[in-house]
């Protein structure tokens, strides 16, 4: 890849980095981002964590159509490369299992993505799920979520995946309109019908907990289209969704027709923002409760009550009975809770995956032949790392549990050993200022609207010095994150750190 390709897709202007009162749309979803070469044995030189619970992700990086919007590591499906790449994810879960900092810990909660991870035949499923089971230690409810699509599901799949205890289905729709699906270059997976009639199927597989994405900002997209969508998804049997921005990849089949006028173009960011704000408003006016400002979940179930799950107020102006759902009191959302609201450990296994071990966040080999050659040489495929000191690790705290809308000051204080706002002092005294978060005895938490509206203005405000002004690590290739870094610091053939 030349530099003039790599600069075309991450441009010389910091689009993923804006200043309040402008609005950063960069998701956030990793921590640290100043990422550099790295070892698996320098990961485990010496233990700093003694972990007893932890949770996994484990990425399939096949597909059986590639969309025009997809930014992750993905390939189509090929028969032989499946196989191979299946034989060498099961040898580096061995690898990890027989590791002496994991072979104690209970596993709490999984997450298979992808790629779409369904896209393996019921056999494969089978055989990956139940070789886990074999070598990793499974709580009795770890929460397990798969993503799929409409059409890689079958009631044949989901037995197998039900009976390897996968409770959470995350359904790839987008929207139920068929031209848009056109636009998304989903037409020739499924149709709004088609999903529909899965959506169906899946709840009545016995699925406990089905999640559909939906994506906001396609090109075509309109008010009205979206708001039938949204009425759409709350006459079926879904428990949460999730939505997110649709991004047009510079170089794309999409950019060139977009540029063309082949395709209507996508909503401004004015019409956008208000479908967020449709959004939000039509649903917790409904009862549903948020988990993130993009997460929501149905409202509350009394055999979730019965079980201890609390919600929390959202901070309106007192004119709304808004709640949100506390992640860490429901098992289904344990995930989430784990991998962002305690920031604690998370293994990362398959090509180009991102995991946090031993107070070091780490990148997998995106290179699938090359992640492939690794394992079935006997040796983890860690190529990219931070390592978190104690202040990058307070930091860290708030980058991604605010993402959850509030941090509590008791939990932080546990975690950390000092108050959150003590410690970022002028920083929250600044977001507050500002009307972006609210500071109480109990927690720091994050205003609604306003500061939804710039959630990753806040998360970002508490990045440290150095990974100020960075952006997300990609996991599409060690030479885009290569030139990432070379960028953020002008410095080339950074050595292998041993952090």
């Amino acid at each position: 890849m030349t530099d003039t390709t790599i600069t075309r897709n991450f441009l010389d202007t910091p689009s993923f980095w804006r200043e309040y009162p402008e609005r950063d749309i960069e998701f956030v979803r990793w921590y640290p981002c100043d990422v550099r070469p790295l070892t698996a044995d320098a990961m485990y030189a010496q233990q700093e964590k003694f972990p007893k619970t932890t949770s996994f992700y484990v990425h399939i990086p096949f597909c059986n159509q590639v969309c025009t919007s997809c930014p992750y590591n993905k390939f189509n499906t090929r028969n032989t490369l499946v196989r191979r790449y299946i034989e060498a994810l099961k040898a580096e879960i061995d690898m990890y299992s027989r590791l002496p900092y994991l072979k104690d810990v209970v596993f709490t909660s999984g997450y298979f993505g992808g790629g779409t991870p369904t896209t393996l035949r019921a056999e494969e499923l089978d055989d990956l799920l139940g070789f886990m089971k074999q070598r990793l230690n499974f709580s009795d409810d770890c929460s397990v979520t798969i993503e799929s699509t409409p059409v890689d599901v079958d009631q044949h799949k989901l037995d197998v995946l039900l009976k390897h205890g996968v409770n959470r289905m995350s359904l790839g729709v987008q929207t139920f309109h068929d031209p848009l699906l056109r636009y998304l270059g989903r037409a020739r997976a499924h149709t709004g019908e088609s999903a529909t009639r899965t959506i169906e199927l899946i709840d009545r597989s016995g699925m406990e907990n089905l999640c559909i994405d939906y994506m906001i900002g396609i090109p075509g997209q309109t008010h009205e289209l979206w708001a039938q969508d949204i009425r759409t998804l709350m006459d079926l049997p879904v428990t949460s969704f999730s939505v997110y921005n649709y991004a047009v990849l510079p170089g794309s089949e999409v950019f060139f027709a977009l540029q063309s006028g082949a395709t209507p173009p996508c909503p401004s960011t004015h019409e956008a923002d208000e479908m967020y704000q449709y959004l939000h408003t039509t649903l917790m006016d409904a009862g549903y409760l948020a988990l993130t400002y993009n997460d929501f979940i149905e409202p509350m179930r009394p055999e979730w009550e019965a079980k201890g799950v609390r919600t929390y107020p959202v901070l309106t102006d007192g004119s709304k009975p808004y709640r949100g759902l506390e992640t860490d009191t429901f098992y289904l959302t344990d995930h989430l809770s784990q991998v962002w609201g305690r920031c604690g450990d998370m293994v990362a296994m398959g090509s180009g995956a991102y995991g946090y071990l031993n107070n070091r966040m780490y990148l997998t080999e995106p290179d699938i032949n090359a992640y492939i050659e690794t394992c079935n040489a006997g040796r983890l495929p860690v190529v990219m790392g931070a390592y978190t000191d104690e202040h990058e690790q307070r930091c860290r705290s708030l980058v991604l549990g605010l993402k959850l809308l509030r941090m509590k000051r008791s939990v932080y204080r546990e975690r950390h050993g000092v108050d959150p706002y003590e410690y970022f002092k002028d920083k929250c005294d600044d977001l507050a200022a500002k009307g972006l978060i609210e500071i109480t005895d109990e927690a720091i938490q994050v205003t609604y609207p306003k500061g939804w509206y710039y959630i990753d203005n806040i998360c970002k405000t508490f990045y440290s010095d150095a990974n100020y002004r960075l952006p997300q690590p990609t996991s599409a290739s060690t030479e885009i994150l290569n030139w990432q870094i070379d960028r953020a610091d002008g410095r080339k053939g950074l050595p292998v750190v041993q952090l």
